[in-house]
């Protein structure tokens, strides 16, 4: 595994030198166990597969492959259980890549910046349901979204969120959490942008 260390233990030295007197110890330290770390493999992840009712697809995977992350899995193929859309189109609409997972590139749908707007907390709070359990969501995090969807309106938020009791609160100190109705409105979205049908 070492066999040809020699090399890197000379340069780390030659890096140690340049560093003053005092710091040396804790540098050589810093590089060697930076070395170690990169000469020894990664345990590969073994992906426990699950799968939905009537599902036929490897629901561990997302449609690229890429694991659906373990703490998620369960209320995925819950949701998409309930909602009664695919798994694999179920998780296409999450970027499992990042950390936190994310939603992949998607225009929110809405007929107007109101309606855009309303979909942006709901979705936010659904994504928020998967890792966390409660259907909430931070308030910048929204604002960092509805700006990405061109439907921030500073001035009519409040009022847009309040309107039609999808949400229990919705300012920016509290940020946002939904309402029951707020569920259902965000499980029908889910449904719809996975392309399947909520009852």
């Amino acid at each position: 595994m070492f066999e040809d260390a020699q090399p890197q233990l000379e340069r780390i030295l030659t890096l140690v030198a340049a560093c003053p007197e005092k710091l040396q110890e804790k540098c050589f330290e810093i590089l060697l166990n930076a070395y170690v770390q990169g000469m020894t493999p990664l345990p590969s992840a073994v992906p426990i597969p699950i799968t939905a009712v009537g599902a036929t697809v490897d629901s561990s995977h997302g449609n690229n492959g890429t694991p659906i992350p373990e703490a998620i899995r369960s209320k995925l193929v819950s949701l998409a259980g309930r909602n009664k859309v695919p798994l694999d189109k179920a998780a296409a609409l999450f970027d499992f890549n990042t950390d936190p997972f994310t939603f992949h590139a998607h225009v929110a749908p809405g007929a107007n910046k109101a309606e855009k707007t309303r979909n942006v907390a709901l979705a936010l709070s659904l994504k928020n349901y998967l890792t966390t359990g409660n259907w909430s969501t931070d308030w910048m995090e929204f604002r960092a979204a509805c700006i990405d969807q061109n439907c921030f309106d500073r001035a009519n938020t409040g009022t847009t969120l309040g309107k039609g009791g999808l949400f229990k609160t919705c300012t920016q100190a509290e940020g946002i959490t939904l309402s029951s109705r707020g569920v259902t409105a965000a499980e029908a979205l889910f449904a719809s942008l996975a392309g399947g049908g909520s009852e």
